[in-house]
C-alpha cells in the first residue's frame, strides 16, 4: 500500500541497519543522479504535477519494546534518506528550530551503520540551525558548535551534507511543504517481507536490492555481531565496560570503537594491502576467533572451523573471548607506530623467514601467517594486554624468544627433503601451546619478576622441550652475562633457538659459542667443517633407516646443518653433543688465526688408527666438496664404508635420483684433465663406475676395487704381479698395499694401464 514518510515514521521507528551500506546518493560522484532526483521532487511539489511514487520500499518490522515497533529497510534506504532530508530542509522552523511535531517524527529515523552517522542524524534534528540562503548548508553545519570534527571522516555524514547543498541549490525558495505533507504528493509502496501477507525472509534482499551493492562478509558480521553483544545467549549480556569515564554495554563499546580508534588503525593500512578496509577488519577478527576456538576446544579439528556467522558468534558469545578481542584491538590501536613495535621485537628475535616483521599486517593480509606466526602474535597480545606493556623492552623480547624457541621445536623430518626439519605445529594443538603461554603470562603478571627467573622457578606444560628452555633460563639467572651469548647462538639460522646439542653449563661456554659462530659461518666452505668435525667422531645422522642400498646418512651441507646440530633423536643428540663440544675445544687449541687455517690444522693433524672411511673422508676434500653432488647424503651398503653411494636426492625415494661412489668421484677428480676416464652415474641399485678408455671399468667395493675388463682387453701379466690382482666373479679385485691407501693404489694402477 502507498505510504508517506510522515505516516511511516509515525507508525514505526526506521533504523538503517549495520548490514546496509553508507548513504550513497550524496557522494561527490553521484552529483548528476541526485540533481535529477531532486529536480523531479521539486517538480512534483508544484501544484500542477501528479503524485510521485518512489516505487517499493522493502524491509521487515519487529518489536523493539512493548510500545514501539521498528522498521528495518533492506531496499530503499537511499530514497528514504533523501526523502527524510527533503522533509528536514522544507520543514517550518520556530526560532531556527524545527516545529516540535515535525521534530518528533523525523527523530524516529536513524542510521546504525556507524555510531557517528547516528549521532549526526540525531543532532541534525534536535539542534537549532538558521539556514542562510547564500552560504552552503554544509558550511553552516560544519561551523556550528555541535558538529564534531571526526564526523568529517564518516561517508554517510559527508553524503548528507552534499545532498543538503544540492537541495539548497535546486530549491532555494524552500517551498512545497504543504504539498509534501497535507496533499501527500510523494509516496512509496511499503512491503513488510515478514508479514503474514508475504512471509519472506531478509535473504530475499540479495535478489531485490538492484540499487545496492553486494554485501561484504564484514558488513554482514558487523550487523549480527552488534546483535550478539546484547544477546542473552552470551555470558556478558548485562556486563559493562568502562569508556571515557562512564560504564557502557559491550554493544556500545563496539559501536564507539569500530567507527573511531579501531577504524583509524585499519585505515592506516589501507595503502599497504590490496584488501578493502572492511575485509582487513574481518580477517583480524576471524584470526582471533579461529585461534581462540582452538585454544578453548582441545578435541576440535579443522573441520569444526567455519567461515560463517554461526562460528564467529559461537566464539564471541564467551566473555573471555570477546574481552581478548576488544583488548587486542585496543592495544594495537594505542600503538603510535604498529610496524615499528613489531620491528623492535623481531629485529632482536628472528623468526627465520624473509617476510615482513609486522605481524599485524600478516594477520590482516593472511599471508605468511602460519600456525607459528598466529601463536606468536597471540602470545604478544596476551603478554601486552595482561601486563599493560606498550613498549618493547628486554622482558617482552625475552618472552617472545622463549615462545619462539618452543614453537620451533615442534617439528618433524621434511618428507620431501629429509635433511631438513619442517614444522609440525597444528591449529588443533593450539590449546597445548596456550597452556604454556597463558600460564607463563599469568605468572609474569603476578610475580613481576624477570621472565627467565619465572621460567626457571616454575613448572609449565604445553611443550615437550620446556626443560631445555628451563636449563638455559637457570644458567642465565645464575650468570646474567651468559644471556647475550646464548641469544647470539639462538639467532644462528642453523640452530633457530635450539641449543640442545651444546654443553651450556661448561666453564668455557662463552669461548665455545665464539668458536661455533666462527666455524658455522657462510663464508667457511662446508668441506672444512665436515672434515674437521669428522676428526673428532662420526657425527652423521640417519635420514632413512633402510633402502635397497642400505641406511642413508647425512654429513651436513650448506644451509642444512640444522638437521645435525639440533638432532631430534635422543641417541643422535647425545653423540653430537659430545663430538661438538670436543670439536669446539680442539678448534680453540688449533694453531692459526683464520678460521679456515685452524680447521685445516685440525685436518692435517688427524692421526687415524686405521684407513677406514673416516680416513678417506677427512683426507680427500673432493668427497665432501665436488661438482657432481653437494648434499653429502650417502647410502651405506657396507659397514666399512666403501661400497657407498653419494646421493643427489634426500627425499622419500632418494634412489630414484642418480648417485656416485665418493671414491670414484675422488679418482675422477685426480684425473680431471684426462679424457680417457669417464665417470658413469648409478641409479636405483645399479652402481656407478669409471670407464678407462676401451679397456675396463672400475668399481669401488667393500673389499677393494673391482676391475672388469671390456671385450678384447687383456690385463698385462706384469700388472697382475705388481698389484696382486685376484679373480672374483667376472673381474679382478685390486686391494691397497700396506704402504698406500685405496685412492693412491688406484691412481698408480690407472697410470700404468695408460702408459
Amino acid at each position: 500500500m502507498p505510504f508517506t514518510l510522515k505516516f511511516l515514521l509515525e507508525k514505526y521507528k526506521v533504523i538503517i541497519p549495520q548490514i546496509q551500506r553508507d548513504y550513497a546518493q550524496g557522494r561527490e560522484s553521484e552529483y548528476e543522479l541526485r540533481k535529477g532526483f531532486i529536480t523531479k521532487i521539486k517538480q512534483t511539489l508544484q501544484e500542477e504535477e501528479p503524485v510521485l511514487n518512489l516505487d517499493f520500499i522493502y524491509g521487515y518490522t519487529e518489536k523493539a519494546s512493548k510500545d514501539e515497533d521498528v522498521f528495518i529497510p533492506l531496499d530503499g534506504q537511499q530514497r528514504l534518506t533523501t526523502l527524510w532530508l527533503v522533509h528536514w530542509y522544507l520543514a517550518p522552523r520556530i526560532e531556527n528550530e524545527l516545529d516540535e511535531n515535525v521534530k518528533s517524527y523525523l527523530s524516529r529515523f536513524t542510521y546504525e551503520t556507524r555510531m557517528s552517522s547516528k549521532r549526526f542524524c540525531h543532532n541534525l534534528i534536535q539542534q537549532p540551525l538558521k539556514i542562510k540562503p547564500n552560504i552552503p548548508i554544509s558550511e553552516q553545519i560544519t561551523d556550528v558548535s555541535w558538529f564534531m570534527a571526526s564526523w568529517s571522516n564518516d561517508p554517510t555524514v559527508l553524503s548528507i551534507l552534499n545532498m543538503l547543498d544540492t537541495l539548497q541549490q535546486e530549491m532555494p525558495e524552500q517551498s512545497g511543504w504543504e504539498n509534501l505533507i497535507a496533499k501527500e504528493k510523494i509516496t512509496f509502496d511499503f512491503i513488510d517481507i515478514k508479514s503474514d501477507e508475504f512471509k519472506l525472509t531478509d535473504e530475499l534482499y540479495i535478489k531485490m536490492n538492484s540499487r545496492g551493492k553486494p554485501l561484504t562478509p564484514f558488513e554482514n558480521f558487523k550487523a549480527q555481531f552488534s546483535g550478539l553483544l546484547v544477546s542473552k545467549k552470551t555470558d556478558y549480556f548485562d556486563a559493562q565496560l568502562f569508556y571515557e569515564g562512564t560504564s557502557i554495554s559491550y554493544q556500545q563499546y563496539f559501536a564507539f570503537k569500530i567507527d573511531s580508534k579501531w577504524m583509524d588503525l585499519f585505515w592506516n593500512y589501507r595503502n599497504k594491502t590490496v584488501n578493502k578496509i572492511d575485509n582487513n577488519i574481518y580477517r583480524f577478527i576471524y584470526y582471533v576467533a579461529e585461534f581462540l576456538f582452538f585454544r578453548g576446544n582441545p578435541n576440535a579439528n579443522s573441520f569444526d572451523v567455519k567461515n560463517d556467522f554461526d562460528f564467529l558468534n559461537g566464539v564471541f558469545s564467551k566473555k573471555s573471548n570477546i574481552d581478548f578481542l576488544f583488548n587486542a584491538l585496543d592495544f594495537i590501536a594505542s600503538l603510535e607506530d604498529v610496524n615499528l613495535f613489531f620491528e623492535n621485537i623481531f629485529n632482536e628475535v628472528s623468526v627465520f623467514d624473509n617476510y615482513t616483521k609486522d605481524y599485524f599486517y600478516r594477520a590482516i593480509n593472511n599471508t605468511s601467517f602460519d600456525v607459528k606466526d598466529k601463536t606468536l602474535l597471540y602470545a604478544i597480545l596476551a603478554y601486552c594486554t595482561e601486563t599493560g606493556s606498550k613498549e618493547v623492552d628486554g622482558e617482552l623480547q625475552d618472552f617472545v624468544r622463549i615462545v619462539r624457541n618452543l614453537l620451533l621445536t615442534v617439528r618433524q623430518p621434511n618428507q620431501s627433503k629429509r635433511i631438513e626439519y619442517t614444522t609440525n605445529l597444528r591449529l588443533p594443538d593450539v590449546s597445548k601451546y596456550c597452556r604454556f603461554i597463558d600460564a607463563f603470562v599469568n605468572e609474569i603478571k603476578e610475580q613481576k619478576k624477570p621472565v627467565y627467573a619465572i621460567l626457571s622457578e616454575n613448572d609449565f606444560i604445553g611443550f615437550t622441550d620446556i626443560e631445555n628452555e628451563k636449563t638455559k633460563a637457570s644458567l642465565i639467572v645464575q650468570s646474567p652475562k651468559l644471556k647475550s651469548n646464548f641469544h647470539k647462538l639462538e639467532e644462528h639460522p642453523q640452530l633457530q633457538g635450539n641449543l640442545s646439542c651444546f654443553k651450556l653449563d661448561s666453564d668455557d661456554i662463552e669461548q665455545k659459542i665464539y668458536n661455533f659462530l666462527r666455524i658455522w659461518n657462510d663464508e667457511i666452505p662446508e668441506s672444512y667443517k665436515i672434515r674437521a668435525f669428522l676428526t673428532i667422531d662420526d657425527y652423521a645422522v640417519i635420514t632413512h633407516e633402510k633402502s635397497s642400498l642400505g641406511k642413508i646418512w647425512f654429513f651436513g651441507c650448506k644451509d642444512c646443518w640444522n638437521k645435525i646440530l639440533t638432532a631430534a633423536d635422543k641417541n643422535e643428540r647425545a653423540k653430537i653433543l659430545e663430538a661438538l663440544d670436543k670439536f669446539l675445544v680442539e678448534f680453540d687449541k688449533a694453531e692459526g688465526s683464520e678460521t679456515v687455517g685452524k680447521l685445516q690444522y685440525i685436518i692435517d693433524h688427524y692421526i687415524p688408527t686405521e684407513k677406514d672411511w673416516r680416513y678417506y673422508f677427512i683426507k680427500y676434500k673432493s668427497i665432501s666438496e665436488n661438482p657432481f653432488i653437494k648434499l653429502n647424503v650417502y647410502a651405506w651398503n657396507d659397514s666399512r664404508g666403501f661400497d657407498i653411494h653419494h646421493l643427489g636426492n634426500s627425499g622419500v625415494q632418494p634412489l630414484h635420483s642418480y648417485h656416485l661412489n665418493p671414491y670414484l668421484i675422488t679418482l675422477r677428480h685426480i684425473f680431471t684433465q684426462n679424457k680417457m676416464l669417464t665417470l658413469y652415474w648409478g641409479r636405483f641399485t645399479d652402481p656407478s663406475y669409471i670407464k678407462i678408455e676401451e679397456k675396463f671399468r672400475i668399481y669401488c667395493k667393500s673389499d677393494g676395487w673391482m676391475i672388469k675388463p671390456l671385450e678384447n682387453y687383456i690385463i698385462a701379466d706384469k700388472l697382475f704381479d705388481t698389484y696382486s690382482l685376484s679373480e672374483k666373479n667376472d673381474g679382478y679385485i685390486l686391494k691397497e698395499p700396506g704402504n698406500k691407501d685405496r685412492i693412491e693404489v688406484a691412481v698408480d694402477f690407472i697410470n700404468d694401464v695408460l702408459e
